[in-house]
């Protein structure tokens, strides 16, 4: 994981549309199906955070500054590099990402399941579900 500037990966900041103040958030869209965001403050989360997100509704986050290496891989290999990185990084998944509510492996109110899979696939999804649940055996294991 490497810190690299926002900008030269292609990386834009917005404004709030309701508050008119500028987001933290530097994001990078990969066509209408998934961006790449990556937030320097810690207020929230803890850490710095950079999210997966699909169709803006299903948010992948992981702790600390993967911007870099995430928008190499999506412009490179698209959502299933996206899949695999996250799959590869599970040790680094914040505990408000979405990824075990959208790969069926705790309750999904939001029904946030379908967009996974669309945006994914299966495969994706389900790469993402075997080192969610590996993590979860080791984690029960060392306790």
């Amino acid at each position: 994981m490497q810190t690299v500037n926002s900008k030269s990966l292609g990386m834009k900041s917005s404004f709030c549309p309701v508050t008119n103040e500028p987001s933290p958030n530097a994001t990078r869209s990969f066509g209408s199906a998934f961006h790449i965001s990556y937030n320097p403050r810690s207020a929230g989360y803890g850490s710095d955070t950079t999210a997966i997100v699909l169709q803006d509704r299903v948010f992948f986050v992981l702790k600390g500054d993967h911007a870099g290496a995430l928008c190499k891989v999506a412009a490179e290999e698209g959502a299933k590099g996206c899949a695999d990185y996250f799959a590869q990084n599970i040790d680094r998944a914040s505990d408000l990402s979405e990824h075990l509510m959208a790969t069926g492996l705790s309750n999904d109110p939001f029904a946030l399941g379908p967009t996974a899979l669309e945006v994914l696939g299966q495969e994706g999804v389900d790469r993402i579900a075997t080192a969610a649940k590996a993590q979860m055996v080791s984690r029960a294991a060392a306790q």
